[in-house]
């Protein structure tokens, strides 16, 4: 018995020394026996894209705000912001009495007038008066309904176009004047971001270019519609419309979104992020994965942007990129791939 527990305490005493061993290693010697531990991609062609980014806000793609013609108290508002709305709609309106819009005279002449009309196409048609006494009437019936339209419309505001009411600037019972600005609406069938481009980008956008406006976690597509000749004297820029064809239920008008704007799309070539990319003494490299030996491999760059960069030698398709680790790299050292 003593005998077997002689020999369990010294195979005790083995492990624990061994262990010691293998603890007091450090860093640099496991890494030389297994490996650096990192990842890597294989290299294959994509599409280089060039974009400019700029920050704008998403309104309808076709938009009105209606002004208030009269100085008065609002006595109704029928939509509030968010509710669709049909062209012609009467949305704000004003008292009938209001003294600038001469509604009630208006209405009392257009009566009067119309009931002689209607009397004077009777005659006409049985040939007791001539053509020609119908038509001075009938000119100053038109007279007469153009006149009540016009004052009819600046005591009834109505929607200028179909589609959401996205801004209302006034309450029920306010007094506004003549210029006021009541409600704007933004027809749903699309959106527009309005940017402004300076000096230095303006030549390298056309008509047409593909278009991208991101708000969270939403993205929709359009294009560059229009692109002013002119710059804007108080911005230092040019203004550039973006057309968002469609509806997206969860982008609200109004909202600022991110607008990218694809200047440059290039296929069939190698593309890197810049941040795989390191420096010595004004060159570029990258670390390659040979074999599971770290390679320091230059490269020459062709088109930039902002993330990516164009890899036009040094690298070829198939190669193993290096993607998480490269600080702890150097030349033909041992690689520990983590999938």
């Amino acid at each position: 018995m003593k005998k077997y527990l002689g020999i369990i305490l010294i195979m005790l005493l083995l492990f624990a020394c061994g262990k010691k061993q293998d603890d007091s290693k450090n860093m640099e010697q496991i890494q030389n026996e297994e490996g650096i531990p990192v990842r890597q991609t294989s290299v294959e062609t994509s599409t280089f894209h060039q974009e400019l980014k700029y920050n704008a806000v998403l309104s309808g793609s076709e938009e009105s705000t209606q002004t208030a013609m009269v100085s008065d108290i609002i006595t109704k508002i029928n939509a509030k912001v968010g509710d669709r709305v049909v062209k012609d709609q009467v949305i704000i309106s004003f008292p009938a009495n209001t003294p600038a819009a001469q509604f009630e005279q208006a209405t009392s002449a257009f009566n009067s007038i119309k009931a002689v009309y209607e009397r004077m196409k009777r005659l006409n048609e049985k040939g007791a008066i001539s053509r020609q006494d119908l038509e001075n009437v009938e000119t100053q019936y038109q007279v007469a309904r153009a006149n009540l339209q016009s004052s009819e419309q600046m005591i009834n505001v109505r929607a200028p176009i179909s589609g959401v009411i996205t801004a209302m600037m006034v309450n029920p019972s306010e007094k506004v004047f003549p210029g006021k600005e009541l409600f704007t609406v933004a027809s749903t069938n699309g959106y527009k971001a309005v940017i402004m481009v300076p000096e230095s980008d303006i030549t390298k956008l056309k008509k047409g270019m593909k278009a991208t406006a991101t708000w969270l976690d939403q993205t929709i597509n359009g294009k560059v519609k229009d692109i002013s000749l002119a710059m804007d004297a108080n911005s230092k820029a040019f203004r550039v419309e973006v057309q968002f064809p469609g509806i997206n239920k969860k982008i609200n008008y109004g909202v600022t979104a991110e607008v990218n704007i694809e200047t440059l799309a290039k296929p069939n070539v190698i593309v890197i992020p810049r941040e795989l990319i390191s420096y010595e003494n004004g060159n570029k490299f990258v670390w390659v994965n040979n074999a599971n030996k770290a390679v320091k491999t230059p490269i020459e760059t062709g088109l930039d942007s902002t993330l990516d960069f164009e890899v036009i030698s040094g690298l070829n398709i198939g190669d193993l990129l290096v993607t998480e680790g490269m600080n702890m790299l150097t030349d033909n050292a041992k690689l520990r791939v983590i999938e």
